[in-house]
């Protein structure tokens, strides 16, 4: 067969370049063309259908769905399956009979309703007529108040506190409470605790929530942010409040300080700290020059404006500041001045309260109690708070006249025991 190639090939040069320049013209001696040349594509094929095997069959049966009681015939399509598959072959309607999940209602007969399940508002009709539309509706409350019919008109909240009390009722009766399971006792819990008025409440505010114009909802999310930026705050200002307590908590002592009570204890403790400070290299407790000038007179000197406290003071010197001192300063700093001639004054720190329990304690117990007794007769108290320098002066002008009377009376008891011991002598 001649193709187009040989006809071209055959006719003249000059011919064969007006119906095909390309392929007339020599490979070598090919021009660039002046306009480009345009070539058809071609289109894809669809590709063809395949048959992957042969089409299946479908039938149109005709069933009655084995949960329904009123003999109502159902049409589906199904699809056929082959002889040789060993696929179920039941109804269709028998796939569906899982999902057909019937609702527990609890059981009872006449004896026991009059009994335990009487009510002023429900007779034995309605309440057997509302059991019955519980087990036709699957437990569904919606449903069951749409469906329910009854003489008067019973709202959703009634219906669920008559049924909950009675499986309360019936479970308590059919298990007593001390020998329910933890699974029983929390449904009869669940079911006792069922407050109908709560209930309506609840439902109304969500309505209420529901209804609620976009105003409203918009305050609420600012009320809310604002709430939530309040206690964020709060919680910071807590944990800055905690650690700064935590930084001013001074450490606990192991031991109580009773036993620094006494001025002896008080300088033994001063040594201690002392000795301790001079092992260190920076020192920052100083040594007391006690050797010129007493305790009271150095600590008052001390206390004076522009007093050096670095400097040791002479006896003279602490004797001249004290004159200084006005009666005012002397009385409130407790500063006793001796003069030439009286007693002197006791080394070391003394307290006033020291000055007030000492003399109380006697050699003896039966002394203290003495003395007890006595300070208690005239009306001087156990313990006498901030005692100034008139108290315990008086305070020792008491005491000197208790020894007093307790000396008389230890003199009078030994002359009686000597005169009864000469009379029994004597024999009188």
């Amino acid at each position: 067969m001649t193709t187009r190639s040989d006809i071209i090939a055959a006719l003249p040069l000059d011919f064969a370049a007006t119906v095909d320049p390309v392929r007339a013209a020599p490979s070598a001696a090919r021009a660039t063309p002046n306009q480009p040349i345009a070539r058809r594509r071609r289109l894809h094929k669809k590709p063809a259908l395949r048959n992957r095997g042969r089409a299946a069959h479908w039938t149109y049966d005709t069933s009655i769905p084995p949960t329904r009681r009123d003999q109502l015939q159902v049409r589906r399509w199904r699809r056929a399956a082959p002889p040789s598959d060993s696929a179920d072959t039941s109804p269709a309607a028998s796939k569906f009979a899982k999902y057909d999940i019937k609702a527990e209602v609890p059981a009872y007969d006449d004896e026991t309703y009059a009994q335990h399940l009487t009510h002023p508002d429900w007779t034995k009709d309605e309440t057997d007529r509302l059991f019955a539309t519980y087990e036709d509706c699957y437990g569904k409350w919606p449903v069951i108040a749409d469906h329910y019919v009854a003489d008067s008109h019973k709202t959703m909240e009634e219906m669920k506190s008559r049924f909950y009390s009675i499986s309360a009722t019936l479970l308590n009766l059919q298990t007593p409470m001390t020998a329910m399971t933890a699974s029983e006792y929390s449904a009869y819990d669940v079911l006792k605790s069922f407050d109908p008025l709560k209930e309506a409440s609840r439902k109304k505010l969500a309505e209420g929530h529901l209804r609620r114009p976009r105003n409203e909802v918009d305050e609420e999310t600012v009320l809310l942010s604002e709430l939530q930026r309040i206690m964020l705050h709060q919680n910071t200002l807590d944990s800055e409040r905690e650690d700064l307590r935590r930084r001013l908590q001074h450490p606990v002592a192991d031991q109580n300080g009773y036993q620094y009570s006494t001025s002896q204890a008080l300088t033994t403790l001063w040594q201690q700290l002392l000795a301790a400070d001079r092992m260190k290299k920076t020192q920052r407790l100083r040594p007391l020059d006690i050797s010129g000038a007493r305790p009271s007179q150095s600590g008052a000197a001390a206390n004076l404006p522009g007093a050096d406290t670095t400097t040791s003071a002479t006896p003279q010197t602490a004797q001249q500041s004290v004159v200084d001192m006005s009666k005012q300063d002397l009385q409130r700093f407790g500063v006793m001045v001796v003069q030439a001639g009286q007693e002197k004054l006791p080394t070391g720190i003394s307290f006033a309260s020291d000055k007030l329990s000492k003399p109380r304690v006697a050699k003896s117990s039966l002394q203290t109690d003495k003395i007890a007794a006595t300070l208690t007769h005239i009306g001087v108290p156990e313990l006498i708070p901030l005692p100034t320098l008139a108290v315990v002066e008086q305070f020792e002008r008491i005491m000197a006249k208790m020894q007093v009377l307790l000396d008389l009376r230890k003199v009078a008891e030994k002359e009686e025991q000597e005169l009864r011991v000469r009379g029994a002598e004597m024999g009188v």
